[in-house]
């Protein structure tokens, strides 16, 4: 762990990347839970929905 810490003192850039991709990783990751989560289980991908079948018939 001191070895860790050293390097992040001897390098802050890469600390500054890595708190930087933690944060756009577990942000597109709370992005994709909130799609799927409010994704509709009735149609799936290729489905058409109601609205077009209203245009089609």
């Amino acid at each position: 762990m001191h070895e860790i810490a050293n390097f992040f003192r001897r390098n802050p850039q890469a600390l500054a990347l890595l708190v930087i991709c933690l944060v756009l990783g577990i942000g597109t990751f709370i992005a994709v839970l909130i799609g799927v989560a409010s994704s509709g289980s009735r149609s799936g991908p290729g489905y058409p929905s109601g609205t077009v079948l209203l245009f089609m018939g």
